[in-house]
């Protein structure tokens, strides 16, 4: 299992030493040359179609984390946290630290493509603001995969930290 790590340079150090003491295998990745890079990086890695933990950069992972992934026989999953003082869990969006499984990239291959092309209210299509919300839409809507989704976010790993006041535009006021 890949372990993606995208950021800009509003990541913290926190991160940054987590991953680097937990997951020393993962591909950093700078996505802060412009808002849509985010979304062009989700594309490529799905069109790889191999399995990836994605652990954004205002995220704080701990021990053992990743080999819960790795040992997740599950499609879609993710581990809760804190965003605003409201908690991200399987009810809402969020990519925080989000696994997607190879078997749901063979399954829905242009998932991302589609994701990326959605409108969201307040943003361009593609804008790294709503990559969650268009991906998890998506997956809850079932696409052509009607028969076996609305897909359900497994959510039995453990939390982990969040570390707001990162948003690099100013959409959402910073702490």
């Amino acid at each position: 299992m890949r372990v993606i790590y995208p950021y800009t340079d509003k990541r913290t150090e926190e991160s940054g030493l987590a991953l680097t003491r937990w997951a020393s295998q993962a591909e950093r990745i700078f996505v802060g040359e412009d808002d849509f890079a985010y979304g062009h990086l989700l594309e490529r890695l799905w069109n790889d179609a191999e399995t990836f933990l994605l652990v954004e950069h205002d995220i704080v992972i701990h021990e053992g984390l990743v080999e819960q992934y790795a040992a997740c026989e599950e499609e879609w999953c993710s581990s809760p946290y804190t965003y605003f003082d409201q908690p991200v869990t399987t009810s809402g969006g969020g990519l925080g630290c989000t696994k997607f499984s190879a078997q749901l990239m063979h399954r829905w291959p242009t998932l991302m493509a589609q994701a990326n092309a959605l409108p969201c209210a307040g943003h361009p299509n593609g804008h790294w603001c709503t990559r969650d919300l268009a991906i998890y839409t998506l997956l809850r809507q079932g696409g052509n995969f009607a028969s076996q989704y609305p897909a359900r976010r497994h959510q039995t790993h453990t939390e982990v930290g969040h570390r707001a006041g990162l948003c690099s535009h100013g959409c959402k006021d910073t702490l």
